[in-house]
């Protein structure tokens, strides 16, 4: 790393931890990186870091296209989720041109096909946005000319832990889904046709902002994307999900799951339901790097047990419990149980 490289990481991580309104911080981050990188265009995304799946995304919009598509096409055509995260961390990498992954000329290849080569952008960078050890989302920037030379590649590794930083932050704030009015329709069923809506499910929709599935929020159009090419290159039959906070707070836990019929026409069920204190949960405390046995007593505590009862359902010594409890009030920056509940995992809980 260069002395010109630390301080770039220093000035972002300043930025990526900075007090402002969350819903500006993908743009204040991405100005800055305009600055030392220069790119014609880029796709952002938070993903779920159980499933990978994208849950919320922004970037630029050009005419054949907009940043969603970039996504939701591959995993529809590949299967795999998400193609450019694993490659990267089975290298020890988390940042690389398009073209060391894959053919990015590739004329099988959906984003070389319907985003670069329509719109004149022949080099891609993408950057897998972990920060310890936990992937959070994705960055891809391309540009016409030149190619990404290996100090940006550098230069951009270096900047990982705080853009994943960042995008945590924006991934657990409630806000809209940055690309959703804007979306393309789901990869595999031209018409998108609703047979049929609940509800429970029109309720949930109208708090997420969304009238009807013709432009479906990130979330919804990555899981029945990878639902139907999972489907159709017979994967496991786990079904694809992934977490997300609307608007309201709410956090919502969505699933999708391809339905077989007799005219094969392709139909997808999508269950969107409340997320369960135990989908949540997991995420807030793997956000603020709470170890497992660190968010079993810190759930515990949000549940009001007492240490020795704390103690005597994990088979730890009281003592033990009052460690973890001082590493946990740590890690998340308060000085009580109270605050523990009320101010960490108070607003996600009581909107799950």
């Amino acid at each position: 790393m260069t002395l010109e490289h630390a301080e770039q990481a220093r000035r972002f991580e300043r930025l990526a931890n900075a007090p402002m309104d969350i819903a500006r911080l993908p743009d204040k981050v991405l100005e800055a990186l305009r600055r030392v990188v220069q790119f014609d265009a880029f796709c952002w995304g938070a993903v779920d870091p159980a499933s990978l799946l994208p849950t919320r995304a922004t970037g630029t919009t050009i005419p054949h296209t907009t940043p969603l598509i970039w996504e939701v096409h591959e995993l529809a055509a590949r299967g795999v989720v998400p193609r450019d995260v694993r490659p990267l961390a089975r290298s020890g990498r988390h940042v690389a041109r398009m073209s060391e992954i894959v053919d990015e000329r590739s004329e099988r290849h959906a984003v070389y096909q319907r985003v670069l080569a329509p719109n004149g952008l022949e080099h891609q960078l993408r950057a897998a946005l972990v920060a310890d050890g936990t992937h959070w989302g994705l960055l891809h920037i391309e540009r016409r000319r030149p190619s990404f030379t290996s100090s940006e590649i550098v230069l951009v590794d270096t900047l990982v832990p705080h853009l994943a930083h960042a995008l945590r932050r924006w991934l657990l704030a409630d806000g809209n889904d940055a690309t959703g009015a804007r979306s393309p329709e789901v990869p595999g069923d031209r018409d998108n046709e609703i047979d049929s809506i609940s509800t429970e499910a029109e309720h949930w929709l109208s708090e997420w902002g969304f009238a009807d599935l013709k432009r479906p929020p990130s979330a919804i159009a990555a899981v029945v994307g990878t639902a139907r090419a999972r489907t159709d290159r017979n994967h496991d039959e786990t079904i694809p999900s992934a977490r997300v906070r609307i608007p309201t707070g709410t956090w919502l836990h969505v699933r999708a799951t391809d339905l077989t019929r007799s005219d094969r026409k392709p139909r997808t069920a999508i269950l969107l339901e409340r997320a369960s204190h135990d989908h949540v949960a997991p995420l807030i405390a793997r956000a603020h790097q709470l170890s497992h046995r660190e968010t079993q007593i810190a759930l515990l505590v949000v549940r009001g047990l007492s240490t020795s009862e704390i103690a005597a359902k994990l088979f730890i010594s009281p003592y033990t419990v009052q460690d973890h409890l001082k590493s946990i009030f740590e890690k998340v920056g308060v000085r009580s149980r109270r605050e523990l509940a009320t101010d960490i995992f108070g607003p996600h809980l009581h909107a799950a």
